[in-house]
């Protein structure tokens, strides 16, 4: 079966087209690849059929983002979005630098560091259900690829990110290399995401969890590790 013919299928499958899709999880070979370029794969049409249909189970789940692989789907894609609200927010966010984040589709991204400074924080992944752990990412980068428009079109983006913003567009870039967020904690840091909480504190989850390498190198209450 052709990638048309797929993607066809798999949203015929909704009774509506507010239903969300299913997520696979850990183990399905989607998500390890290969993933193939996005641009000029599907017909406008359809893309922003599939667009919607990811959108609508991002926001069901409920997460702030999701990568093609994630549905089945061997592409270059992803959908991103953080609607965080003022009266949401608690300090931990402050100290990742959360801020909302308007919704975007990218197709065929790349990312780099741009700076040495590793920002510590617990992710989870809604392909890896129920769990968490401790991921160090870069906390500015250099960011590549195509916005899918309302309109149909494409526009390109070289622009750097930091903070929270850029921890989601690395997460997802990465989906698209069959790389999850927990392929890259670290040790010992897995966790039911039930007790994320009760480890939020890195000093806390330093010694309770039995941390080593970089992470310990933190100072009591920071994150950012430079």
């Amino acid at each position: 079966m052709d990638l048309t013919e797929y993607v066809q299928r798999l949203l015929s499958r909704r009774s509506r087209d507010d239903e969300p899709l299913r997520i696979v999880q850990a183990g399905h070979p989607a998500l390890r690849g290969p993933m193939r370029e996005a641009r000029g794969r599907l017909e406008p049409e359809l893309l922003r059929a599939l667009v919607q249909a990811m959108v609508v189970t991002m926001r069901d789940a409920p997460g702030v983002g999701l990568a093609a692989p994630q549905i089945g789907v061997p592409l270059r894609l992803f959908v991103a979005e953080d609607r965080i609200a003022a009266a949401d927010r608690d300090p931990e966010d402050d100290l990742l630098e959360r801020v909302p984040f308007s919704l975007r589709t990218v197709l065929d991204p790349s990312y780099r560091a741009v700076s040495s400074e590793t920002v510590f924080a617990h992710e989870g992944c809604l392909s890896v259900d129920g769990l968490s752990s401790i991921v160090p990412r870069a906390r500015r980068i250099a960011f590549r690829g195509s916005l899918l428009q309302e309109d149909g079109t494409l526009v390109e983006v070289d622009e750097e990110h930091s903070g929270w913003p850029a921890r989601i567009l690395q997460h997802e870039t990465d989906h698209l290399d069959g790389i999850l967020c927990h392929d890259l904690c670290v040790p010992r840091s897995l966790v039911d995401s039930r007790y994320a909480a009760r480890w939020a504190d890195l000093s806390e989850a330093i010694e309770g969890l039995g941390l080593s390498g970089p992470i310990t190198q933190l100072a009591p209450g920071e994150v950012v590790l430079r």
